[in-house]
């Protein structure tokens, strides 16, 4: 009886070995809801940080930018107002930070996207030229295509593919990602040729985009200094003669050199939304 015993467990063991490394069971990971909070960190560059944590960088971007702005000016009407800047500082930069990052994706987007047609019309598999993307595409996205390659022997091709796209949130990959999985899963030999028209169309606009960046740096340099000229003069005349500034010592004084400074802050600003690029919002995600 014990060796009937120990003779059914043995072959079922056998059995479960055989039928786990032959049938492997794909990992499920619960994909939490990303919010626009969310997506606007990931596309700046921060997939770590938190909605939370960032606040509270801003938080302290606030306090330090009031601190420094009271012991230069000691008026506690732009201090405060200096600190609502600090507050908003953060976004402001990451905005522009979104955009220059967004220009250097794209870019080699449609780089990797023409190797990746090459590599098919030269006989290759789409999952094997993708893995040859992670040695040899564009250095910007060759730690993206390295966890792709891995990916895609856990997950396979499908999910490997959504998560990559999760992780660049950018609509040119949301297009790459969506062809390469729906011709995964319907099958054709047209894909190359699609990738070829996108590779063009998208070349095209990033050079139209190229030219407009030029003349908008133009634009935004002449803001900034234009914008900070009255900023380091009031400053200087601060430190040198600070009773030649002591009609701005009494509350009425601060309200109106808060108002200039927020006229600055708003023709700044407007000037920047001018000028600004037109984005290209996510429809496929």
């Amino acid at each position: 009886m014990i060796a009937l015993l120990l003779s059914v467990t043995f072959g079922a063991g056998v059995y479960l070995l055989y039928e786990g490394l032959t049938n492997p069971r794909q990992p499920t990971v619960p994909r939490r809801a990303r919010t626009s909070v969310d997506e606007f960190l990931l596309r700046a560059g921060l997939p770590d940080v938190t909605p939370r944590e960032f606040v509270l960088f801003s938080v302290c971007a606030a306090l330090v930018t009031g601190l420094v702005a009271h012991l230069l000016l000691g008026w506690v009407i732009v201090s405060a107002l200096a600190a609502l800047l600090g507050l908003v500082g953060p976004l402001a930069y990451y905005v522009q930070r979104h955009e220059r990052r967004r220009a250097v994706l794209q870019n080699a987007l449609a780089e990797a996207i023409a190797q990746l047609r090459d590599a098919i019309r030269t006989g290759l598999s789409i999952q094997n030229a993708l893995v040859g993307l992670a040695r040899t595409g564009p250095e910007a996205l060759r730690p993206e295509f390295a966890i792709l390659a891995r990916e895609m022997r856990l997950v396979g091709g499908e999910a490997a593919l959504t998560n990559m796209r999760d992780r660049l949130a950018d609509p040119l990959f949301d297009v790459v990602a969506a062809t390469l999985i729906l011709n995964d899963q319907l099958g054709g030999r047209n894909v190359s040729q699609v990738l070829d028209r996108l590779a063009h169309a998208t070349r095209a606009q990033l050079k139209v985009q190229e030219e407009l960046r030029a003349y908008q740096a133009q634009t935004v340099m002449s803001a900034r200094v234009i914008a900070a000229m009255p900023l380091v003069v009031l400053i200087a005349i601060r430190q040198v003669n600070p009773r030649y500034l002591a009609v701005f010592n009494d509350w009425s004084g601060q309200l109106l050199l808060a108002l200039c400074l927020v006229s600055v802050v708003i023709g700044y600003a407007s000037m920047l939304w001018l000028t600004r690029l037109p984005g290209e919002r996510r429809i496929l995600r």
